[in-house]
């Protein structure tokens, strides 16, 4: 076999293997979501639960940064939703807001906020870690302020959804009537309506290419 024709095979077999690649990519893809969604199209964890000694527990603020507002409305490319069920009487409430206006909010309040949600546990609760924020008493009821980007509140299973904007944004679980002594089941659910689209173009793009590596062997 000369030289020319060594160069050829081993193009083709690299070629091939990132075909086959492509394929097994798409195929995660369109198998997590055939089979990994809820009936509304969410990927959701299994239940939370938490439990802490203040009056409001938050995320870590995270930024959301997306492309060009004129290519595509960011907001309906990724949804979250939230579902939270108080074990207490008291009623839950689940709000979003841009991190200035909550930790205005929060400023003096005792609360925590979590740094570290570990969830790929099996057989054993998420692990959960907190940084303790001490101070006194809420000056208003959450469901009284107006500065939310999307909340829910009541009794029994409440359910938020939204679609995600640019910005720094956190999460907040309380009590709807403000108390303190947080005791909330709670799951977060996310919607990607493209990850099909994305699994199928994957998946032909692959077999593209394979045939591709196959016609590179053929022509020599």
């Amino acid at each position: 076999m000369n030289a020319g024709k060594i160069f050829s095979v081993t193009v083709s077999v690299i070629v091939l293997l990132i075909g086959l690649g492509l394929i097994a990519g798409g195929g995660a893809l369109l198998w997590s979501n055939t089979f990994l969604r809820d009936s509304e199209g969410y990927y959701s964890t299994r239940t939370i639960n938490i439990e802490r000694n203040s009056y409001g527990v938050t995320t870590y603020p995270a930024h959301i940064e997306f492309g060009p507002a004129w290519l595509f409305d960011w907001s309906q490319l990724v949804k979250v939703k939230l579902k939270a069920t108080s074990n207490k009487n008291s009623g839950v409430f689940i709000g979003i807001a841009k991190e200035g206006d909550l930790f205005s909010y929060l400023n003096g309040v005792t609360y925590d906020e979590i740094r570290e949600l570990d969830i790929n546990r099996p057989f054993r609760p998420p692990r959960i870690n907190y940084r303790e924020f001490s101070g006194g008493e809420l000056d208003t009821l959450p469901v009284e302020e107006g500065f939310w980007r999307a909340s829910a509140a009541g009794r029994g299973t409440q359910v938020l959804e939204w679609g995600v904007e640019e910005g720094r944004y956190s999460l907040v679980l309380m009590n709807q009537d403000g108390s303190r002594g947080i005791n909330i089941d709670g799951k977060i659910g996310v919607k990607v309506p493209i990850i099909g689209g994305i699994g199928i173009g994957l998946f032909i793009a692959g077999l593209v290419v394979i045939l591709f590596a196959f016609l590179l062997v053929f022509r020599n």
